[in-house]
């Protein structure tokens, strides 16, 4: 099928009905010179034919057959989106006060892998620092990048008198970039409590409580449609730093997936405020 020509097949197509149509068109006039009541069925089925393949006729006369080539402007009968209200690369706009469409990133945009250079200027093997902000600590939630044991497994937090003494991998607590954006610990809460029900309820549950089957809080689990998702306010979950949390949202764990693309960094820190909320209600 994919050796037949698409124009060329149809074209037969269109000549071979335009051929039927001039036999119906000879056949009517042969029996409307005949005449004869006999023949009054025939006719008015040949004359209903014929003007069926008269109008398809006067279709292609119109429209021409296919893959003709024209210089003229294409009809479009549904416009669908081929004509669409945006701005084209480097095209100027009325709207703002430079006359460029192209707008430069908002303020604190992090770009998740820095840019690809391989068509000009080579390839960087990771995301290009220079696009990223300094402080990984808010960016990524990890205080310690090098304090990991031989098989490559975090260092947890120091604890001393039963109160937290260091950090270890990731970050003990929320940056204080994260609060500060937010407009103080209270907005920061409910956005995060917004997140949540958006993001991570759907599986956790709006209690934070996951599980699955009949004791599942999420839908999720409730549906049997994955394992039991986990019990964000167990103790496992509680003697997590704050920046282990975050990175989990980031990045994953187990089968929970990535939420990188979907919660930004933010966001994340407010997820990660309210889950304390949570386990604190919890009465853990």
């Amino acid at each position: 099928m994919y050796m037949i020509d698409a124009n060329r097949f149809m074209n037969w197509v269109l000549g071979l009905t335009l051929a039927a149509g001039a036999l119906v068109f000879l056949l009517t006039l042969v029996f409307a010179m005949i005449g004869g009541p006999k023949l009054a069925r025939v006719r008015s089925y040949l004359y209903m034919f014929s003007g069926l393949f008269g109008a398809f006729a006067v279709a292609v006369a119109v429209l021409g057959f296919r893959g003709q080539k024209s210089g003229d402007r294409p009809w479009h009968v549904f416009l669908d989106m081929k004509y669409q209200p945006k701005y084209t690369s480097q095209g100027q706009s009325r709207f703002f006060a430079d006359g460029r469409s192209n707008r430069l990133p908002p303020a604190n945009t992090v770009p998740f892998d820095g840019t690809d250079y391989a068509a000009d200027a080579g390839r960087h093997e990771g995301p290009n620092p220079d696009f990223l902000k300094a402080d990984a600590r808010y960016f990524t939630g990890i205080a310690n990048p090098d304090q990991k044991d031989k098989d490559g497994v975090p260092a947890k937090p120091v604890w001393k008198d039963g109160k937290l003494a260091g950090e270890g991998y990731y970050v003990n607590h929320v940056p204080p970039e994260a609060v500060t954006a937010a407009g103080g610990w209270e907005p920061l809460l409910k956005r995060g409590q917004q997140q949540f029900g958006v993001h991570c309820a759907v599986c956790h549950g709006t209690s934070g409580r996951g599980g699955g089957g009949e004791v599942a809080y999420g839908i999720v689990g409730a549906k049997g449609l994955s394992v039991a998702p986990s019990n964000l306010t167990g103790p496992d979950v509680q003697a997590q730093p704050d920046g282990q949390l975050f990175h989990s949202i980031t990045n994953g764990v187990r089968n929970m997936p990535a939420y990188a693309h979907q919660v930004k960094v933010q966001d994340r820190w407010a997820i990660v405020a309210y889950v304390r909320v949570l386990q604190y209600a919890a009465g853990r």
